[in-house]
């Protein structure tokens, strides 16, 4: 016999103003505790006043959220020992430019990311798995779009 159970998202504890999952849930007596000690959500509490229960997907995307900083000019020198700190992630060229990423990550799936357009050059902290030119087209949309030459005018 076949029976389609639906499986329950995995649960967290997750602390927003640390920014970080304080410990994975489990039911205990119809009850949410932490996988480790027992503790339930109002003992959490107890120590992080904010701590909420939320999924898996749910923590991962406020820890990401919290990670992310927006796209800020930087300069060439920044750019270059950036480059030179760490062997990059997914170092990219064209669309008029180059990209690469942190292999650090500041937090869940969030990490620096570097352009350089053209003579200038960017940095912002988002998801790693932007592609190269997505991240180019932001940069472009951002900073760049009275720069385009022949536009007519």
């Amino acid at each position: 016999m076949n029976v389609n159970t639906p499986i329950a998202p995995k649960m967290a504890f997750y602390v927003p103003s640390h920014n970080t999952l304080y410990a994975w849930a489990k039911q205990q007596d119809g009850e949410w505790v932490t996988e480790n000690g027992a503790a339930t959500l109002d003992a959490v509490r107890r120590i992080f006043p904010d701590t909420v229960l939320v999924t898996e997907a749910d923590a991962l995307e406020m820890e990401n959220a919290a990670s992310r900083r927006p796209w800020k000019e930087t300069t060439e020198e920044h750019y270059v020992s950036q480059l030179e700190m760490l062997p990059p992630m997914d170092w990219c060229r064209g669309f008029g430019g180059e990209s690469f990423k942190s292999m650090e990550f500041t937090g869940g799936d969030v990490t620096a990311i570097f352009v350089r357009y053209g003579e200038r050059f960017f940095f912002c902290h988002d998801l790693h798995t932007l592609t190269h030119r997505d991240l180019i087209g932001e940069v472009i949309n951002l900073f760049c779009l009275g720069d385009v030459p022949n536009s007519g005018h």
